[in-house]
């Protein structure tokens, strides 16, 4: 790896991440035990004890410096703990549905500040959302400091608990280009809540775009999905049908595709679509356990999300890599499978390229964007730590770690949060709205009485 240390010692450099165990997810998997030299928001040295002129040191002695964490499949929400334990009509029909129509603004910056508080506090650097008022979300991220895209949730059938494509065209035109670190896609909800109409209008639009503007959607989630799909297309899948649509390619990414068949899993592979798997949430939901050792030998695009924190319920991206590295290894009854170095990857370089990212973040090189994560190795729970060779701190960072481990959090150069502070968003004040905000959405929906009683 160029750690290009002899331009930097006539200038000085924004950022210096010091002392740590850098585990850089580069082409060769290199762990570095040194320092990150970070300058214009660009990774511009990585290597042992850098002699640079640092205008800000963070300390990553005793923890491990790796890509922050991008989460390639999320929805930004206020349902955490909420509707649990439910029938599933019932969920839909009585709660789910009334409380997505009932959503204002308000309740999207609410639970814009607290989803992306707890993605900063657990080294998420970059995500990909597809909900509601996506305005009010992209606010929060400008103030947040993380790089977003956001997909606006558009729902055709039945109409009023999504976005529509004319709310999605205007936000894009608003926010496309508009700063660096926010993207605009486009989102429709699934082939079952969108008319076919709506996604071929969406592809042609993106093409007027000329590049940078993707398309976002649910494809083969569930079994129920597949039987809609095959009355409703002729008996064509899910994922061919969205192929006859919008054209799957690289600007197209497809989360959960657990119901795939052969022909489907080639065909995404092929197409070079991403793939956002989210083990969690299909495990919750019942749907089964999606293909992901056969995709990954197939070459696909893919990346690894939380989904939402109604559906899993939390945002941590250490927890959902060992979700997919056990489900996995379990279904195939071969512990061989899923390697911790492949499932670490998955949900940084993985989840960048199925983003369309892999060039600019996930992973820790020379001249890309410095999207970091420094995660504390102190605790009982990440011991013992073998410093021999390649050592064993991915392994720890897999299987021991979690998101309160993090100690410091940095996009493009900018420290989101140090020493566990969190600097650019107020968690008391997070915290204290998403529960105001969340009491007055389930007032507006109707369903705060029928779920929790009268009492107060």
């Amino acid at each position: 790896m160029p750690d290009a240390v002899d331009d930097l010692d006539a200038r000085p450099v924004d950022l210096l991440v010091r002392g740590g165990t850098v585990v850089t997810v580069d082409p060769h998997d290199s762990i570095v035990r040194g320092d990150v030299a970070v300058h214009d928001g660009v990774v511009v040295a990585v290597g042992p004890e850098l002699r640079v002129d640092a205008r800000r040191v963070l300390d990553a002695r005793r923890a491990a410096v790796m890509p922050g964490f991008v989460n390639a499949h999320m929805h930004e929400t206020l349902d955490r703990g909420i509707f649990e334990d439910l029938p599933f009509t019932e969920w839909l029909n009585d709660f789910a549905l009334p409380k997505d129509r009932a959503y204002e603004r308000r309740h999207m910056r609410a639970a814009a500040m607290l989803n992306q508080a707890e993605m900063i506090a657990g080294g998420t650097t970059c995500f990909i959302d597809i909900f509601r008022h996506p305005d009010e979300a992209a606010r929060v991220a400008v103030a947040s400091g993380l790089r977003a895209i956001f997909s606006p949730q558009v729902i055709t059938e039945p109409v009023g608990p999504g976005e529509s494509l004319e709310s999605n065209l205007e936000f894009i035109d608003r926010w496309h280009g508009r700063t660096p670190l926010v993207h605009t896609w486009f989102g429709p909800h699934g082939l079952y809540s969108c008319s076919p109409a709506t996604y071929e209008r969406m592809r042609a639009a993106v093409e007027s775009y000329g590049g940078g503007v993707g398309i976002h959607t649910h494809l083969a989630e569930s079994r129920d999905e597949t039987a809609i799909v095959a009355g409703l297309s002729g008996g064509l899948s899910p994922a061919r049908w969205l192929d006859r649509l919008v054209g799957l390619g690289p600007d197209v990414v497809c989360a959960h595709c657990v119901e795939l068949d052969d022909a489907d899993l080639e065909l995404l592979a092929a197409s070079g679509a991403g793939v956002a798997h989210c083990p969690t949430s299909n495990a919750k939901l019942g749907n089964g356990i999606a293909r992901i050792v056969d995709l990954r030998r197939a070459g696909a695009n893919l990346g690894l999300g939380t989904d939402s924190n109604m559906t899993n319920n939390n945002l941590d991206m250490f927890e959902e890599m060992r979700m997919a590295a056990l489900v996995q290894k379990q279904h195939h009854r071969d512990p061989t499978v899923l390697p911790s170095a492949d499932v670490l990857r998955l949900a940084t370089l993985g989840s960048a390229g199925a983003l369309g990212m892999a060039g600019s973040i996930g992973s820790i090189e020379v001249g890309k964007q410095a999207d970091l994560a420094v995660v504390d190795l102190r605790g009982a729970h990440a011991h013992p730590i073998v410093n021999v060779g390649r050592g064993n701190v991915v392994e720890q960072l897999v299987w021991s770690c979690s998101a309160g481990d993090v100690r410091h959090t940095v996009v493009a150069g900018q420290v989101l949060m140090e020493d566990r502070r969190l600097a650019t968003l107020d968690l008391a004040e997070v915290v204290d709205l998403a529960d105001a905000e969340t009491r007055h959405l389930l007032t507006t929906a109707g369903v705060l009485e029928r779920r929790y009683g009268g009492g107060r």
